[in-house]
């Protein structure tokens, strides 16, 4: 739903978009889970769309399971933490946050960052949402 809806918004976006696809794919055929990789203004649409819209806004809670101290900071035991949209709209990390600029995740010569938001948007290692495949696989 995010995506149609940025669509709509950033009609420039969509145009870019639909002429990367028609250049690497052509107008007759759909793109490929293989194609991926030779689209890097798609993927870079893909991960704006979860920066700018994370699907659980909030995040699933976590809670630290002692107390512990990191790099000086006092981190206390039931501390609930991992505010997924307070780090994708953080501007420090992400300018302008609240436009969807799929650019910002391209270098100069167009190629993907390594900034991507697919870790703190679906969480990390064994407490990773189990629905992140089914993203992968649905895009």
């Amino acid at each position: 739903m995010t995506f149609a809806l940025a669509m709509v918004l950033y009609p420039d976006v969509q145009r870019r978009a639909q002429a990367e696809i028609n250049s690497v794919v052509g107008r007759d055929c759909l793109p490929t889970f293989e194609d991926r990789m030779s689209l890097p203004y798609i993927e870079s649409v893909l991960c704006e769309t979860l920066r700018w819209q994370p699907v659980i806004p909030l995040g699933v809670p976590h809670a630290t399971m002692s107390d512990d101290t990191y790099n000086g900071y006092v981190i206390p035991k039931g501390l609930l933490f991992l505010f997924t949209e307070g780090i994708s709209w953080d501007k420090k990390w992400y300018p302008e946050a609240s436009c969807f600029m799929p650019q910002r995740f391209l270098d100069v010569n167009g190629a993907l960052t390594d900034d991507n938001p697919v870790g703190y948007t679906f969480g990390f290692d064994q407490r990773a949402c189990p629905g992140r495949l089914s993203y992968f696989i649905t895009i």
